[in-house]
């Protein structure tokens, strides 16, 4: 596959993680945010990143859990991000990458622990952290796509923090 359309489906999957954030809605957020996973996950399989493939398998389970979390009391169990967490530091170990393996693996840990938070300020707010590590992943790796993402997702998620949480904009989204 050429590396052209590596990058785009890459793109694809951008463009989903940023209009995530841009939900007022937990639920809204990750439902996007699952989807961008998925398609990132496929965009670092061609690409030959195995941690980074690993990371979003695994956090687009984690996203949808956390999404079902109102819903479904089995979704609700206290220790879910644990078992998440030990399942990136898994991916991580089994993908055998340089030390480059492990700034993805922290960052799904910072990113876990957001997402799990019912308040959606705090979400947004711990989830500008992981992007520094995952950004210098992708550069490293070549993924273009993954680098833009990183600027753009946490471009989105200030915008949303100024929009939403500083200047109190209400949106139309009903959930």
């Amino acid at each position: 596959m050429s590396s052209t359309l590596i990058q785009i489906v890459g793109f694809i999957g951008l463009l989903f993680l940023v209009l995530s954030f841009q939900q007022k809605s937990r639920k809204n957020i990750l439902i996007l945010m699952a989807l961008g996973q998925l398609i990132f996950m496929v965009h670092f399989i061609l690409l030959g990143a195995w941690t980074a493939a690993g990371m979003n398998i695994v956090g687009t389970v984690r996203t949808l859990v956390f999404r079902s979390r109102e819903e479904k009391k089995w979704a609700s169990w206290k220790y879910w991000p644990v078992v998440f967490i030990l399942l990136f530091a898994t991916a991580g170990l089994l993908a055998r990458e340089s030390w480059l393996g492990v700034l993805p693996v922290i960052a799904m840990t910072i990113e876990t622990t957001g997402l799990w938070l019912k308040n959606v300020k705090r979400l947004r707010f711990i989830n500008l952290f992981p992007h520094p590590f995952w950004f210098t992943y992708n550069l490293i790796k070549g993924s273009w796509a993954g680098v833009v993402c990183e600027i753009f997702v946490f471009s989105s998620i200030i915008v949303a923090i100024i929009r939403y949480d500083i200047l109190g904009i209400k949106s139309p989204d009903p959930s």
